[in-house]
């Protein structure tokens, strides 16, 4: 097990999903030849709801104390850390905005390291250290535990010889989650990383279409078209209706209160294929 997965699971405690009062709708669909997901808040609970959302006013106590736990020196109690690095993304957006990139990532390993240089530039930073940061600082502020049912329909979907893939908003060690909680990584889990998209790694996030384009492109050289091709995920915008403009049919997974998106204010939407509150439930819509 890679030793970041280590700290992932030891650091994570059991955090159920919020029950929801929707009801699934799970037609039966013809021809599916591959399953694609989205990870936060569908195959992963998340405790703020997706990828980076948390408590203002828990932020900067959190960040201090994990500084002080790795041995990183001080900061000026004067300046607000994560209000800088709120700063350093948002800076980092609007470059990635200038070169066209509507909706842009960023790589956190990158913006730590700034950081870290901009309020103490003569102290040493090693990537193991940026890492364990971003890490600890991840699961203080956004709580993650495997949903229920997400290994059993994996396995069911790996038994039926079904291509996997992916297609989320993530960070490094977003891929590190399923080995720290499922002892497989994603190869082992069904996943083909020729399918699998990660935001960071490409500086392009949801709900963005440029992800899906890829994973399209990607399947057209297996023969398989965005209409053979089920994406479940939990947001109306970033998944649903992102994947459904691409020709992908679509499930909207409803079964947690703090990441289900219904985005009823955003118009013309368009609507989900099928909703489930059971991940299990994939297997009664894939023919």
């Amino acid at each position: 097990m890679h030793p970041l997965s280590s700290i992932l699971r030891d650091r994570s405690e059991p955090l159920p999903p919020l029950p929801t009062d929707e009801d699934p709708r799970l037609p039966r669909m013809e021809g599916i030849r591959c399953v694609v997901f989205d990870i936060y808040g569908t195959l992963i609970v998340s405790g703020s709801g997706d990828i980076g959302i948390t408590d203002a006013s828990q932020k900067e106590s959190a960040l201090r104390t994990i500084l002080a736990d790795l041995n990183f020196p001080e900061l000026p109690a004067e300046r607000s850390i994560t209000d800088r690095f709120t700063e350093l993304i948002l800076t980092s957006h609007a470059e990635s905005k200038k070169e066209g990139i509507l909706y842009p990532e960023v790589e956190v390993r990158e913006l730590w390291k700034e950081l870290l240089n901009e309020f103490h530039p003569d102290s040493e930073t090693t990537p193991e250290k940026i890492e364990s940061l971003a890490i600890a600082y991840e699961l203080a502020t956004n709580p993650v535990w495997p949903m229920p049912g997400a290994a059993e329909i994996l396995a069911t979907l790996r038994e039926l010889s079904l291509p996997l893939g992916i297609v989320s908003n993530a960070q490094f060690y977003t891929p590190l989650l399923f080995e720290a909680f499922f002892d497989a990584d994603l190869q082992q889990l069904g996943f083909d990383p020729a399918l699998s998209f990660f935001s960071y790694e490409h500086r392009r996030g949801k709900p963005g279409t440029w992800l899906y384009e890829q994973l399209r492109d990607a399947l057209a050289t297996r023969g398989i078209a965005p209409e053979e091709t089920l994406y479940v995920g939990n947001d109306a915008l970033k998944d649903i209706h992102a994947a459904a403009t691409i020709g992908f049919k679509t499930a909207l997974f409803a079964g947690d209160l703090r990441s289900l998106r219904w985005r009823k204010n955003e118009p013309n939407l368009i609507p989900p294929n099928a909703i489930l509150t059971d991940l299990r439930q994939i297997s009664q819509i894939v023919a």
